[in-house]
């Protein structure tokens, strides 16, 4: 192989390795956000349990 198809060769693979962390990262920060709205519901869940509502009833007659 000549220098100049190896320089070519090389230059593509560090493209491509460059596009490959590119991609990982956008993953990785998609996830991330999930993750954290994931928290968030589970949170707002939790906010919304009363574990006493309607277990005493007042009836009159």
């Amino acid at each position: 192989m000549d220098i100049a198809a190896m320089s070519m060769s090389l230059g593509s693979m560090r493209t491509m390795s460059s596009i490959n962390v590119s991609l990982l990262k956008k993953a990785i920060d998609v996830t991330k956000e999930n993750a954290d709205m994931l928290i968030e519901n589970i949170k707002q869940m939790e906010l919304s349990v009363n574990p006493n509502l309607g277990s005493n009833f007042d009836i009159k007659i």
